[in-house]
């Protein structure tokens, strides 16, 4: 009984993705951040125009100055970005922005999709 055991789990670390770094926009990761926007994002912001919705829309937000008033950015980098998803409030306070917390990897799946959502 040990001997399936063995095998078994190297295969399932094999198979299980590794996290992503705000750095990494493999298409993967891109496509995954893609599907977490829908999920978290989508209900304020519009994910494939630069329209506002509640919030501004996430077109070529990547590389882009802020907009948003008092924000110490000078452009929506993926530190930066990862900054802001982590805790906007702690960015900026009174921001009208309010998100539960997003998990580390679903930060940067995310982030690694709006740098190359142009």
């Amino acid at each position: 009984m040990v001997a399936p055991l063995l095998i078994v789990v190297p295969l399932l670390a094999m198979a299980s993705p590794p996290h992503s770094t705000a750095a990494d926009v493999s298409s993967a990761h891109v496509q995954r951040g893609f599907v977490v926007a829908e999920v978290r994002c989508k209900h304020c912001h519009f994910l494939i125009r630069s329209n506002r919705k509640i919030g501004p829309g996430l077109l070529g937000v990547f590389d882009r100055a802020p907009t948003i008033s008092g924000v110490p950015f000078a452009r929506w980098d993926a530190e930066a970005l990862d900054r802001w998803l982590t805790n906007p409030r702690a960015v900026k306070p009174n921001t009208e922005m309010r998100t539960p917390p997003i998990a580390k990897r679903d930060r940067a799946d995310v982030i690694a999709w709006m740098a190359t959502n142009y």
